[in-house]
């Protein structure tokens, strides 16, 4: 009797399916639960849900990091051993907006199953159309990409077989949410000059050797290590090197250097240094110079050195005067 209840089920079960999906649909539920999902986190919550129940999953706005959703079943014994009798139901235009006091509602189904006969079973929701996402035998992949309608999706129990005893009817299912990241971060750069944080001239920027537009382009890369050139003719040439990690956005401030000449002079207290024959103070920190030839002199006591250089765009240009004893021993 109980196969003859089964194959009946099976038969009806399936012309359900074909039926539904098909147009919008109304129906009551029991309960609403609810579930915040975060993008950047791997965090999971689990909610408890009666086989006349819903779920509804309320995502971000902004889901630039989230790729789908994985909802894991704990199944009682009792749903387990009447297989297929609960049906497990997703819809992405739900109306009106779920709310616990609200059980009508409207919408059609992206994606519908029974549940498998065995205790743990994992649901794999793309909501975005890049995603990584594959079926494996531990998890149901949900074939279409469900785009959710305002941040919410929803979820349906329901028993669909007639005859379960009263156990089953009234099992607790819990379910665990939470979200399939992308293996992605974001990357924010900012130009500034070390002048005038506001004032930036015309600069192309590289990521990994490929030009990027800064200022429109949501710059979404692979995890891992990445190089950043900023070219221009007004400033110097910039490399900067940058570690993307999963889910977060790492921001990269990037000073730009005029492109004239600079100098650094280091040397012991007590030398008087001359440059171009007018004494110079600045030492330890880059100062500009004009470009073309420069004579430098250092002088501590009666030792004197003078050196010259030939100064050109783009090149900061270090003089460094020391003193140095050396013993040597034979």
């Amino acid at each position: 009797m109980k196969k003859l209840l089964k194959k009946q089920f099976i038969f009806s079960f399936a012309f359900m399916l074909l039926s539904w999906g098909l147009n919008s649909e109304t129906f009551r539920v029991s309960k609403v639960h609810s579930i915040p999902v975060a993008q950047d986190t791997t965090s999971e919550n689990t909610v408890k849900l009666g086989i006349t129940d819903a779920l509804a999953i309320s995502l971000p706005e902004d889901r630039i990091f989230i790729e789908g959703l994985e909802l894991k079943f704990d199944i009682p014994e009792s749903v387990a051993y009447w297989m297929d009798s609960v049906a497990c139901s997703v819809y992405a235009n739900i109306n009106p907006t779920p709310k616990p006091s609200q059980i009508d509602y409207s919408g059609t189904r992206a994606y519908v199953s029974t549940l498998p006969g065995k205790l743990s079973w994992v649901l794999q929701i793309p909501v975005s159309k890049e995603n990584s996402i594959k079926s494996n035998k531990y998890t149901t992949k949900v074939d279409n990409v469900i785009e959710p309608q305002n941040n919410i999706i929803f979820l349906r129990l329901q028993p669909v077989m007639k005859g379960v005893p009263e156990e089953t009817m009234n099992a607790i299912i819990p379910i665990t949410v939470k979200p399939i990241l992308k293996d992605k971060g974001l990357l924010n750069i900012k130009l500034h000059e070390s002048e005038d944080e506001n004032k930036v001239l015309p600069c192309t920027v590289y990521i990994d050797d490929n030009p990027v537009d800064i200022e429109k382009d949501k710059l979404l890369l692979n995890t891992g290590i990445h190089n950043i050139t900023v070219i221009s003719e007004s400033y110097r040439t910039e490399v900067r090197t940058v570690r993307i990690d999963q889910a977060k956005i790492t921001e990269v401030a990037v000073e730009l250097r005029s492109i004239e000449p600079t100098l650094l002079i280091t040397a012991p207290e007590g030398t008087v240094v001359l440059l171009d024959d007018e004494p110079c103070t600045v030492f330890g920190k880059e100062f500009v110079v004009s470009e073309g030839d420069h004579k430098i002199k250092f002088s501590i006591g009666d030792y004197e050195i003078t050196r010259s250089i030939s100064a050109i765009k783009g090149k900061t240009y270090t003089a460094n005067f020391s003193l140095d004893l050396q013993i040597s021993e034979e």
